[in-house]
């Protein structure tokens, strides 16, 4: 009915109008005649999901938790699982699309990074030492080029003048290229030595 005049429920006097709530919407229309004819729609607009999985996830080890929020909507993940959450061990990308009672959907991708630890191991040379022995270098801990460190240890060396009579516990520790890093231990026991021992 262009050249008409019109009368919305909203209050506004175009031939068209856009609305952005959900309700119901009239308008009256009245001719160069003054012959008016009125009609109502219906207007339902439903919310499109918020779907944030958070930034990209580097670690070392283990596992990554991947919630999609919105209980109650379903879920269709790149990983062919359904839930609101899944839990992911091994490094990609994982996305998801959220679909809710409305039948409007939204997706996000996060990046997963799980970075190997290493596997370190000690076979300390030494397994015991003398109160007032020599200092000794220490070695036996692998992968190469890591570090060891516990009282009495300083640059590499452990030093049995420095600490208790007893056990002693040594470490020994390796971080990967990834920044992925792990110790272990072994005991060094020190104790009081006097007089000659023979055979």
């Amino acid at each position: 009915n262009a050249g008409a005049s019109y009368g919305w429920s909203t209050s506004e006097t175009s031939q068209t109008i856009s609305v952005s709530a959900s309700g119901d919407y009239s308008v009256v229309v009245t001719d160069a005649n003054t012959c008016t004819a009125t009609d109502t729609v219906s207007v339902t607009i439903n919310t499109i999901p918020t779907v944030n999985l958070g930034s990209d996830v580097t670690q070392c080890g283990g596992s990554v938790t991947l919630d999609a929020g919105n209980a109650g909507a379903a879920y269709g993940w790149s990983s062919s699982e359904t839930s609101e959450t899944i839990t992911v061990s091994a490094s990609g990308d994982y996305a998801v699309t959220v679909t809710n009672a409305g039948n409007c959907s939204a997706s996000d991708t996060v990046s997963v990074t799980i970075n190997t630890i290493p596997t370190v191991t000690l076979s300390l040379n030494i397994d015991t030492a003398c109160s007032n022995g020599a200092t000794v270098a220490l070695s036996g801990g692998s992968p190469a080029g890591g570090f060891y460190f516990g009282a009495g240890v300083s640059s590499g060396n452990f030093d049995p003048t420095s600490v208790s009579t007893g056990n002693n516990t040594i470490y020994y520790g390796y971080m990967n290229n990834a920044g992925c890093a792990d110790t272990a231990s072994a005991v060094v026991v020190v104790r009081v030595c006097t007089g000659i021992q023979t055979p």
